[in-house]
């Protein structure tokens, strides 16, 4: 074998290697703080999320949308609120620097990699139905 195909397979069994690193650091099962995971099928959109530090978990979505929710891995519930630049319902008061916002409550299940809960608009009890699951990303 010549040294240009010992170096191409080297090259692309490390660009694999590197490939697959990179989608299993991303797994929301065994990510870090500061590794994004994407999740589809929400209300939200696509929610990008964050794991900030053990008890928070950060998201942008659609509509400049953030999401910020607290809780704990051991019990899996999560607890917080969104915010957006627009939504269909308006709040009296201001979240985060906008009137568009609401409460949202989740369990996490499939090692992190699937949301199922409940939002609302505003200071009401959240009561519309959302899941969200984990793209791979």
């Amino acid at each position: 074998m010549n040294i240009v195909a010992v170096l191409y397979r080297a090259t692309a069994c490390a660009l694999l290697v590197i490939a697959a690193g990179s989608a299993f650091a991303a797994d929301p099962a065994t990510r870090k703080k500061g590794e994004p995971a994407t999740f589809t099928g929400s209300s939200f959109g696509q929610l990008v999320t964050n794991l900030v530090d053990d008890d928070t978990v950060t998201a942008s979505f659609d509509n400049d949308g953030k999401l910020k929710v607290n809780g704990n891995m051991n019990d899996a519930s999560y607890i917080g609120f969104w915010t957006a630049s627009t939504a269909p319902k308006e709040c009296d008061e201001e979240k985060d620097g906008t009137s568009y916002w609401g409460k949202v409550k989740f369990e996490m299940s499939d090692f992190g990699r699937t949301y199922t809960g409940k939002w609302g608009y505003c200071d009401a009890e959240p009561d519309v139905n959302f899941q969200a699951k984990w793209d791979g990303n």
